[in-house]
């Protein structure tokens, strides 16, 4: 079998709802959630390998779950908030992938099945963000319940607005490519957890509950914005938690599009490369490359691992697949970032802390401010040397971040949207350009969760206002000395609102303003 290729499943959709390959998804869905979830290649096993809680499971009554020795080697393996991100979950669709197919032929479908992607970027398409039909749909074309609606008899649970097939309910900024496919680089070369984070992350060890999210880390935009927007910021979705979100089938159209991004990052530029050569995290040095294996079942049920290295290129991986418009994607879009592009390479020094709040802050469904007193960086991002023309050309380069840190919640996932120094009383929606960008909570009960593995210190959002603060220093509207920082609720289909439904506190432990 020669070079597989997935498929953008609303092209798939503009055939029929059941075209053959969503079709046979479905059938194969049925066909897995059926097997006991001790099985490796049931649905339930495979979600289990993502996240799994006791206490949050949908499908608690479907039977016995593996042994704890079972568990511990397979399940709760997600990468998130690390540079291990994007390599695992292409490992995990690989074998998914394969375990899908093995029971596609089983039931009589063909041999060179393949996984279809979410393209909700497609400015082509207005149907894009809207939850593709078949996903919406309570039955099968036979009248049999729709695998792709519920689980073993349980309704996927999703924001309504999602499950009404409206395009609002994914805001048009959330599937936003220009931060992500704008990055430079992977990662940063030093274990650096703030400012750039680049493409894939930060670089970390095994890391399961996400941490760090910079502002152009595929991660944070569109991955963690659409988990949050299909899931629901008040109705605790499927998707607004790892330990639930790969029991939805609609995660795996949604990672399979992540991964196609990270495709094509590299084909963007010669220089978007793969990280390489080690760095010291926690006085262990790691390469992202060999360093750590990670387990996973394949078709078979058989136990088997992977390294980042091995899956590198998706033609040469040993599931040797591609999709079928990367091109086209990287054509139109190196062609939208070309300005963004020029100039000299960004400074991946260490970002410097210049400010930072001195109180939490609490959101509970209402608008908050806080101000955070700022000085002249005086450490790394210090200015070296004369005033010259190459000098004022570096000094152009420095960028400043929003650091939102600490953010934690036990209950609680809503989306919050970031402005700066917004005018009192003012309607958000009338000032744009002080928005700073969104807060997805994606995976914060888990982060907010201290075990033997993690802190609970929550998690950790930086986001680039280099270019707000010059336009709004054009218009008298900052100060270099203090910084105003509004958090506003958002409601349902994206809407910025002055109060949502009071809901438990989300935690903010501090703000702080950095320079690079």
């Amino acid at each position: 079998m020669g070079i597989l290729i997935r498929k953008d499943v609303w092209k798939l959709s503009a055939i029929s709802t059941w075209e053959p390959t969503i079709l046979w998804y479905a059938k194969a869905v049925g066909e897995m959630s059926g097997r006991p979830a001790t099985d490796p290649t049931s649905w339930r096993f495979q979600g289990g390998v993502h996240g799994y809680s006791k206490q949050s499971d949908p499908l608690v009554k479907a039977g016995p779950i593996p042994a704890k020795a079972v568990q511990d080697k397979f399940w709760k393996k997600c990468q998130h908030g690390s540079w291990f991100f994007v390599p695992w979950h292409r490992m995990y669709l690989g074998f998914f992938e394969q375990i899908v197919r093995a029971a596609v032929t089983k039931l009589g479908g063909p041999a060179d099945w393949t996984l279809p992607f979410w393209n909700y970027s497609d400015s082509s398409n207005p149907n894009a963000r809207k939850l593709p039909p078949a996903f919406r749909e309570a039955k099968l074309p036979d009248g049999s319940p729709n695998p792709l609606f519920a689980i073993n008899g349980v309704n996927i649970l999703r924001a309504p607005l999602v499950n009404a097939g409206d395009a609002s309910a994914i805001p048009a900024k959330d599937v936003d490519l220009t931060a992500c496919l704008s990055a430079t680089f992977f990662s940063p070369k030093t274990d650096a957890t703030a400012g750039d984070l680049g493409f894939g992350g930060p670089a970390t060890g095994p890391n399961h509950d996400g941490h760090f999210f910079g502002p152009k880390t595929v991660e944070r935009l569109p991955h963690n914005a659409i988990h949050m927007d299909v899931g629901g910021n008040t109705t605790l979705g499927w998707m607004t938690d790892p330990d639930t979100a790969a029991l939805d089938p609609i995660f795996w159209l949604h990672h399979a599009n992540i991964d196609r991004l990270w495709s094509v990052w590299n084909n963007l530029s010669s220089s978007n490369t793969n990280p390489s050569g080690t760095v010291n995290v926690g006085g262990h040095n790691i390469s992202w490359g060999t360093t750590v294996k990670f387990a996973f079942n394949d078709a078979a049920g058989k136990a088997v691992s992977m390294t980042p290295s091995q899956v590198v290129d998706t033609k040469t991986t040993p599931f040797k697949y591609d999709y079928e418009n990367t091109k086209s994607l990287v054509a139109a879009t190196a062609k939208a970032l070309t300005g963004l592009r020029r100039g000299v390479m960004p400074s991946q020094r260490r970002a410097e802390m210049v400010g930072a709040s001195t109180k939490k802050v609490k959101l509970t469904g209402s608008p908050r401010t806080t101000s955070v007193a700022v000085h002249k960086p005086s450490g790394p991002a210090k200015p070296r040397g004369k005033t010259t023309r190459k000098a004022s050309a570096v000094a152009a380069l420095e960028k400043t971040y929003l650091q939102i840190e600490n953010v934690v919640s036990k209950k609680s996932v809503a989306t919050y949207e970031v402005y700066v120094n917004l005018p009192a009383d003012a309607d958000p929606a009338q000032y744009e350009d002080h928005h700073a960008g969104s807060l997805h909570l994606f995976g914060v009960r888990n982060a907010s969760t201290k075990s033997a593995e993690h802190s609970g210190s929550g998690l950790n959002f930086s986001l680039d206002i280099t270019d707000i603060a010059e336009a709004l220093k054009a218009k008298n509207m900052w100060e270099d000395e203090n910084v105003d920082v509004t958090f506003v609720p958002r409601g349902e289909g994206g809407q910025r609102r002055a109060v949502v439904q009071e809901h438990d506190p989300i935690t903010i432990g501090r703000i702080s303003i950095y320079r690079q």
